[in-house]
């Protein structure tokens, strides 16, 4: 099974989704909201969005995946630490997107 496939049903342990898969993710998804608004002060708005999804996309993936995980921890203190720093990025991306 792949890794990601493995993530996505919950199996993997949170620190390898979030520390791994997460720091990329954003690194990608940084990348992509400066490409959207190069894109926007260009006139080319449409595209901008368009990357605007991709990135809440890619995102969303992500989040999925941390979530399904976050019960695969030693210390359970950190699952409802995650899951509120999830919920609390969930937002902010949704707000920026």
């Amino acid at each position: 099974m792949t890794p990601l496939r493995r993530a996505l049903n919950g199996e993997e342990r949170l620190w390898k989704v979030w520390w791994l898969w997460g720091m990329p993710v954003g690194l990608a998804t940084i990348a992509l909201a400066v490409l959207a608004e190069m894109l926007r002060d260009a006139g080319w708005s449409g595209a901008g969005a368009g990357l605007d999804v991709l990135k809440l996309l890619v995102y969303l993936v992500w989040f999925c995946a941390a979530w399904r995980c976050s019960g695969n921890v030693v210390n359970r203190t950190w699952t409802g630490i995650a899951r509120a720093a999830i919920a609390l990025a969930l937002g902010v991306t949704a707000l920026t997107a």
